[in-house]
Formats: structure tokens, sequence, C-alpha cells
């Protein structure tokens, strides 16, 4: 009996503290705990923490803490006191999760959060703490996350990025309990202005390798702008994609500062495909869209452990506008004006870039079924593009057209401060009617056309690697024909000249036509220029200057019948390549100055040829003889031109 009062009084007392116990916690002024966690955080942490606000307590099975007004310092090295602010922190607690290896808490609510987040110039972010496993303790582990009214930004002078977005998260739908974050904000991205607009999965499952991470997002930095729409796999780690993914802008050649990839300028575009990814690979798959006029599909894969990068790609086009590949040969800029003022010049004199050059590794292979073009008749092409440690070929890189093709190997040494180029372009079977569909009864309208350039140059553009250029180049027309009415204004042979005006033009077959070149610094000497019917013989002489776009050839034709009504004297062309000007050498007519320019006045609107005083020359062509001596130089043959 006294035993069980014994008990009895024990029990009591044991409830009775108990009961006590809960009611002083239950009651308790939690404010009074504010200075104790402030000092477990500051010193977990190393930066200053403070609750500013009324800590509050709700006791049930999983106690509900809420704290208000909690501020955390920044790194000291930052110009800002506070790396976050925060209006109100709510939060549940699993107590027995005291007794596993971290804190479970079911749900946290955000409410009024600021966070800042920023590196130094050196790459050293705020967000670097001290060492918490000195503290033995563990991240907890978050059930639930909302955000209402959260900023966020980002600062990062290394990229040049200063981003501030707002944040807050809802419910996907009544029929779906998962909440969404939502994100919009404005700033800049290395250095460009920047907007981003749309939804993310929730910050906790950022943690989860095994499910997928969504996102829908539109983002913009200056002209362009891209839309993603699908899922990341692990995206802490970057392990894989699975996104739809849109490309438009004004120029590709400005995403090199966004993603580091080297593309010329380009118009106006607009791209649609899968994004993929696994490992140090970027894959654009299946995507299509258009490039100014252009349209193009194809892959496009992007390795980054490869060093330097590794660009591959395989494109292909239904039709391909030709002016749409100038920033590739250092021509249209796309959309941006080039700074380089050339008055009166013609050749391309933009900078190729070469740190792009070297920034990557490229092996691009691009085939174009239709090419369209102002005035060259091309039916299709195809380019096999390799870049190697600075070091571009282009080989092939292969027109077809006239019934024939142009193809073209070349190679571009980066690797020093001057760029060198090596080309070997070949011309076969282009037949001449299609070649200049243009042209009527004053020009080459049958035959067929082929010949070879071998050239080398120093210069960081076109312009400068044309105008540096050494090495030869040959033409030969293989039969053919020519206009006879051009034949007798080349000749001013007026007593021949007015019948055929009279009764209509024909063709005079043409035995050939030969040009062979000597390029020195630019320079392009005739060797040999012919044009030999069983009218007229037509030769050249002179020059063509790269270096300074000047035209200096003079033409004289030898007629090889006899008219009482012909002048002589040879027809020279001169000016630049952007005015040239055709005019005979009157200085040397011979006795008949002022017939020569009355007659040139006449003839002005029938071609501008002013030919020569001629008696007659029956001497055979040397065609054979030129061919043989411009084979021998360019190692151009008639079965080029054939085949």
């Amino acid at each position: 009996m006294i035993k069980d009062r014994k008990f009895l009084i024990v029990f009591g007392v044991i409830v009775a503290v108990v009961v006590a116990a809960a009611a002083g916690l239950y009651f308790f002024d939690w404010n009074l705990a504010r200075g104790y966690v402030a000092r477990r955080v500051s010193a977990s942490t190393g930066r200053d923490f403070a609750i500013n606000g009324n800590l509050r307590v709700h006791w049930a099975l999983e106690p509900r803490i809420t704290a208000e007004q909690i501020t955390l310092g920044n790194a000291p090295w930052s110009k800002d006191p506070v790396m976050a602010d925060v209006g109100q922190l709510d939060f549940r607690v699993n107590l027995l999760s005291a007794f596993g290896p971290h804190w479970v808490l079911p749900e946290v609510h955000l409410s009024g959060a600021r966070v800042l987040l920023e590196k130094k110039a050196d790459g050293l972010a705020n967000w670097n703490f001290n060492d918490t496993s000195k503290t033995g303790s563990n991240p907890p582990d978050v059930g639930a996350l909302s955000i209402e009214q959260g900023q966020l930004e980002y600062r990062d002078p290394g990229s040049k990025t200063d981003l501030r977005l707002d944040v807050s998260t809802s419910d996907i739908g009544a029929t779906n309990p998962q909440s969404v974050v939502n994100v919009s904000g404005q700033g800049t991205y290395q250095g460009l202005g920047a907007k981003v607009q749309g939804q993310l999965g929730t910050l906790l499952s950022l943690r989860t390798a095994t499910q997928p991470y969504p996102m829908k997002i539109t983002l913009s930095f200056g002209s362009t702008q891209a839309d993603a729409d699908g899922y990341l796999i692990d995206p802490l780690h970057l392990k894989g994609e699975d996104i739809n993914f849109k490309l438009s802008g004004r120029d590709l050649s400005a995403l090199y500062p966004l993603v580091g990839v080297p593309i010329p300028p380009t118009p106006e575009y607009s791209l649609s495909g899968h994004l993929d990814h696994t490992g140090d690979q970027w894959t654009f798959k299946k995507f299509k869209g258009r490039i100014g006029q252009s349209d193009v599909a194809g892959d496009f894969t992007v390795d980054r452990g490869h060093k330097p990068q590794l660009l591959t790609a395989k494109l292909n086009s239904q039709s391909v506008n030709l002016a749409d590949l100038g920033g590739f040969i250092g021509g249209d800029r796309g959309t941006r004006a080039s700074p380089v003022k050339r008055e009166g010049r013609v050749l391309p004199a933009e900078p190729f870039d070469l740190g792009k050059l070297r920034s990557a590794d490229a092996d691009i292979e691009f085939h174009g079924a239709k090419v369209v073009t102002q005035s060259m008749p091309i039916e299709r092409m195809s380019a096999h593009l390799r870049v190697k440690d600075g070091v571009l070929t282009l080989d092939p890189l292969d027109f077809s057209m006239a019934d024939g093709d142009l193809v073209s190997s070349i190679e571009m040494d980066a690797r020093q401060p001057v760029m060198k180029t090596r080309a070997d372009i070949k011309a076969r079977k282009l037949r001449l009617e299609q070649l200049l569909p243009s042209a009527k009864s004053s020009a080459l309208n049958v035959g067929t056309l082929g010949g070879r350039a071998q050239l080398e140059g120093t210069g960081n553009s076109v312009a400068d690697v044309l105008g540096s250029a050494n090495g030869r180049a040959g033409l030969i027309m293989d039969g053919g024909s020519i206009s006879e009415l051009t034949l007798r204004l080349m000749n001013l042979d007026i007593a021949n000249a007015i019948p055929i005006l009279l009764a209509g033009d024909r063709q005079v077959p043409a035995r050939c036509m030969v040009g062979d070149f000597t390029a020195v610094a630019g320079d392009f000497r005739v060797k040999s220029l012919v044009i030999d019917t069983s009218k007229v013989n037509v030769t050249g002489s002179g020059d063509v200057n790269f270096a300074d776009e000047a035209l200096n050839l003079e033409l004289v034709a030898k007629p090889r019948g006899f008219s009482l009504a012909s002048l002589r004297g040879p027809i020279l062309i001169s000016g630049t390549f952007a005015a040239p000007k055709v005019r005979p050498d009157v200085s040397k007519v011979l006795g008949r100055g002022v017939a020569a320019v009355a007659l040139g006045a006449a003839t002005a609107g029938l071609g501008a040829f002013i030919p020569l005083f001629e008696s007659g020359d029956n001497s055979k062509s040397s065609c054979h003889t030129l061919i043989a001596d411009t084979e021998s130089h360019t190692k151009t043959r008639p079965a080029d031109i054939r085949r």
C-alpha cells in the first residue's frame, strides 16, 4: 500500500514536470532564444545572422516555427552588406528526424525574400560559407517549398552579368498539387541586355537525379531570343536534357559571347529543333529553319571535352541564297555594318577573326540542292569545311553550274598573326550560253569553258589575300562562237557592219579562246590572251591588279579580210573593278585621229569598242601553241573542260 502510494507520488511528479515543461514550452517567449539561434548560425556560416522580428513556435506533432525579419550578412569583399533578407520564414519540423542523419522539414514557406548571389572578378562566390563539416551537420531535407514575392539578384563582373529576377511559386492545378517556380526579370548578361520569362520546376526537385526537372522559359539577349520547353535530367550535374529548343535573332555571330561558339556573320535567322546533351557534347538535333532567304536543316554538335572545342555538323538546304553566305568569306556581315570603309573598292575587306578561328576545331559538311544568285547560273553546291589547330581547309568547295562545275580546294593557315592562304580552283565544262544567260548578239553564247588557278597569298581578308597573290591562272574555251557584229565593231569595220545591222547578226565560229596569266604580288599579268576566229584574231596584253583593283588591258583586233572602211588602233580597258572604262587608244591611230573619234562616238552605244586600222592578216591561228603553253604553266587541259 505504501509502495503504491510512493509510485503514485513519483508518477504524479513526473507528470507534473512534463506538464509544467510542456506548459513552459507552450507559453515560453521564444524571442528570448533569438540571440542563441543567431550565434549558432553565425558560427556555422561565418556571417552575421539576426532575427529582428518575432520568433514563434506552434507546438504539434510536427511543430511549426515562424521567424520574421531575418538577415544574413554578405561576404566581407562585397559592397552590399546583406546577402539575404527574408520578411518571414515559416516551416514545420519532424521531431523524429532529430535521431536521423539530418533534419526533415515537411514544409517551408518564404515571404518577401531578397537574395543576392554574386562573384568577385577572380571567381570567388559569396555563397561559399565556412566548412559546415566541422560542425558535423548536414543540410535539411525539405519536403515542399513555396515562395511569395521573392527577389533574386545575380552579379558576376567577370561575365558582365547583372540579373534581377522576381521569383514566386504557384500550383499547377487542382488535379496536380505540385508547384512551379515563376521567374521573370531583366538585366545584363555578357554585357548584353537580357530578359527572362517562364516557369521552372520547384527548387527542391533540382536535387533529385532520377526525377526530370521541367522548364518552359523564354530568354532574350540583345537581338537573340531562345525558347526552351522540356526537361533537364539531374540538372545540378547537367547529365542530360529533353528540350524542344527555338533560336532566333538578327545575326548568328552574336552567339559567340553567349556560348563561345564561333559562327560567321549572317542575316536574320530562325531555327527550331531538339537540344540534347551527353557528357561534354551538346547537340542541336534535327533542327530546321531559315537563315536570311535560305532554308537550312541538320544536326550541329559542340564537344566541350575536346581541346579546343570541336564543332561538327551535317547541314543541308533545299534552296540557299548565295548572298546569305557572304559572312563566311569576309563579305556581308549580316545585319551589322562593316567597320572597314573602302571607297570605290569591291573585294571583301572585312578581316577574318583569327581568335575565333583558333578557338575551335570543326568538321562541317553542307549540301545545297538549289542555289539562288543574282546572276550566276549555279545549280547546287557542296562544301566540306575542316578546322584543325588554327588551319582551315575547304575541300571540296564544289559549285555545279552551267552544265559543268567549279571545284575549289582552299587552305587558310591562321597559326600566325598574318594568315597564309593557298587556293586551287578548277572550272570544268562550263557552257557559255548558260554562264552568260543575259548575253545576246554582242557576246560569246556558245562553247565550253574551262580553266584553273593555283594561287598563294597572305593577309587577313579576301582583299588582302588576292592583293598579295602569287601563282598562275589560265582559261581555255573549246569551240564556241562569237557575234560577227562584235568582231566588226572591234575592228570598226563600218563597210561590213552596216549590212549586218540591216540584215541581222550571226555567229562566227571561234577556234579557241586562251587566257594565261601570271600573278605576282596581286598583279595578274597577261602572258597570252587570244580569241581566234575565221574573221578576226583578237590578242591582249597588260595586267589586272587586285591590290589596287585596277584594270590595264590592251586589246588588238587583226582582221583576216580586207575592208576599205576600217580603222586601226588598240582598245584600252582601264579604270577599276568598280568603274571600268573601255576606250580607243587615239594616240596610236595612224593618220585618221579625227575619224576615229567621230566613229567612236557613233558606235559607243553598240559596245564602246573602237577598233583598229588593219589591212588584213591571213596568218594562221596560234591556238595549238597557246593551249600547249597554257597547259604547261597552269596544268589546265582541254580534257578538263569536256568531261
